[in-house]
C-alpha cells in the first residue's frame, strides 16, 4: 500500500466522523499538532468535550500484529500528555478502543456504529469525590480570595464524572478567574514600552502597532517557573489554537535606567509612553493585566492556590495561555503589564495584516498581527516618545520623530530622557 492509498485512508475516515453523529456531541478536529509544555505530539483526529481533549485516533493503513502494538503505544503516549478518556485505533474497517477511566491496557474491537453508542453514552464512572470537596474547594480558593468571591468561584466550578476532573463551565469563566488572579491596571496609569529607535521608527512609518504569538515569544526561565512551582496538569493546547494567542510586554516604570539598560536597545532606543483605555472601550478578544510575580520569600500564593487546586482535580482549558502571566520574584523589579490577544478572527477593524516571522532572539518560526496604530478599541494608545540617554544625534532625531508624527497625522509628543549621567 502507497502513501496516496494511506492519505485516501487517512481522508475517508476523518471524514466519516466529521459526518456521522459525534459532530453533535463533540468538536472533532483532524491532524491536530499539540503543545504541553516543552512537549510536541502530532495526532490524526481529536474529539473535545467542552473544549477539553477526551477521544484521540490513531489511523493506520493496516492492523497486523506489527502495527497494532505501535499504534497503542501512541495512544498511550497520546493519554500521558493530554489525559483524554478514550483512545482509538482504526483502519476504517476495524476500530479498537480504549477506555482509560476502565483500563490501562485493554481494547475492544468494535464496529463504527458500537464505538459511536460508546462515546456518546458512557457508562458513569465511579469516582472518589470525597463529600468534603465543596469546602477543600473554598478552603484553598480562600488563600486568594475574600468569602464572596470563593462563592462565586466555586459556582463556575463543576464536576464531570466521564472525565473525572472538574473544570469551568466555559473558557470566558476561566478567564475570569484568572483575571481575579493577576487583577487590571488602572485606566489612569500610563504604562511604558522599552524598545528600538528602529521598532518606534517602523511602527511610525507604517502606523502599526506589532504583537507576536505566544510561542516564539517563550522565555524557557518563565515557562519553567510556571510548570516547576505550581506541578498543575493543563490539557495542553494544539499549535493552531497556541497560534491564535498574541502577547505583548510594558511596564509600569518611566524613564528607568534598569529597564533602558533590558529593553531599551541600551538606553540608545526608546520608551513609549501608552494611555490605558478603559475595558468597556476595548474590544472583548484583548487582555490587559499585571504579571504575578512571587514574593521575596519564595512563596507564591497564586500558584501554591493553583497548585492545591490541581491536588483537587481541578483542570484548566487553557493554562499554557494564562501562564505567561507569573514570573519569579526576580523580574518583579520590571513591574510588567502584558497585553494578550487572541484572535478568533472577530476583531479585524483594527487588523492592518497577519503574517510569519522568524523570531530573533530564540529563531522560532512564529506568527505575528499587526493592528492600526492607535486604533480606538485597541487597549494601548501612544501618547508620547522619550528618546533613551545614550540616543546618537539625538537633537536631530527628535526634530525628524516631530516631523515624521505629524506628517503621519499621530498626535504624539517626543522628550528627551531626564537621565543625564549614565554612560
Amino acid at each position: 500500500m502507497d502513501i496516496n492509498e494511506y492519505i485516501a485512508i487517512e481522508r475517508d475516515t476523518q471524514k466519516r466522523f466529521m459526518e456521522s453523529v459525534l459532530k453533535d456531541y463533540f468538536e472533532i478536529q483532524s491532524n491536530v499538532r499539540w503543545k504541553k509544555a516543552s512537549e510536541y505530539a502530532e495526532f490524526d483526529m481529536l474529539l473535545f468535550k467542552n473544549s477539553i481533549p477526551y477521544v484521540v485516533v490513531e489511523i493506520k493503513m493496516t492492523l497486523n500484529p506489527r502495527i497494532l502494538p505501535r499504534a497503542k503505544d501512541t495512544i498511550g503516549r497520546a493519554h500521558k500528555l493530554i489525559h483524554c478518556r478514550f483512545g482509538i485505533i482504526t483502519d476504517n474497517k476495524d476500530f479498537y478502543l480504549i477506555d482509560y477511566s476502565k483500563s490501562t491496557s485493554t481494547y475492544t474491537k468494535l464496529d463504527f456504529d458500537s464505538v459511536v453508542h460508546c462515546l456518546i453514552h458512557p457508562d458513569d464512572i465511579v469516582q472518589s469525590v470525597l463529600k468534603n470537596d465543596n469546602d477543600e474547594i473554598e478552603k484553598v480558593l480562600s488563600m486568594c480570595f475574600d468569602e464572596t468571591t470563593v462563592k462565586h468561584i466555586r459556582s463556575d466550578l463543576n464536576y464531570d464524572p466521564n472525565l473525572g476532573f472538574y473544570s469551568f463551565d466555559n473558557i470566558d469563566k476561566e478567564k475570569n478567574f484568572f483575571q481575579m488572579i493577576v487583577g487590571l491596571p488602572k485606566c489612569s496609569e500610563m504604562v511604558f514600552r522599552y524598545t528600538s529607535l528602529e521598532t518606534l521608527f517602523v511602527m511610525l512609518n507604517k502606523g502599526t502597532y506589532r504583537m507576536n504569538g505566544i510561542v516564539g515569544m517563550n522565555d524557557k526561565s518563565e515557562i519553567d517557573y510556571f510548570d516547576k512551582k505550581s506541578n498543575m496538569k493543563s490539557s495542553g493546547s494544539s499549535i493552531r489554537e497556541l497560534n491564535k494567542t498574541y502577547i505583548s510586554s510594558c511596564s509600569l516604570l518611566e524613564d528607568d535606567l534598569t529597564m533602558w539598560r533590558l529593553y531599551g536597545d541600551d538606553a540608545q532606543g526608546v520608551c513609549l509612553v501608552f494611555e490605558i483605555v478603559p475595558v468597556e472601550k476595548r474590544h472583548e478578544d484583548f487582555f490587559l493585566a499585571p504579571v504575578n510575580y512571587e514574593e521575596k520569600s519564595h512563596v507564591h500564593k497564586a500558584l501554591e492556590m493553583l497548585k492545591k487546586m490541581a491536588a483537587l482535580k481541578i483542570r484548566f482549558v487553557e493554562l499554557d495561555k494564562w501562564k505567561h502571566f507569573f514570573k519569579p520574584s526576580e523580574y518583579a523589579v520590571e513591574q510588567e503589564i502584558r497585553l494578550m490577544f487572541f484572535d478568533n478572527e472577530k476583531y479585524n477593524n483594527g487588523v492592518i495584516n497577519r503574517d510569519w516571522v522568524k523570531t530573533w532572539s530564540h529563531s522560532i518560526v512564529n506568527p505575528t498581527v499587526d493592528f492600526k496604530l492607535n486604533a480606538p478599541s485597541f487597549p494601548l494608545q501612544l501618547k508620547r516618545v522619550i528618546l533613551g540617554p545614550k540616543m546618537f544625534e539625538s537633537d536631530i532625531n527628535k526634530g525628524q520623530l516631530e516631523d515624521l508624527i505629524s506628517t503621519k497625522g499621530y498626535n504624539i509628543q517626543v522628550d528627551f530622557s531626564k537621565i543625564d549621567n549614565y554612560r
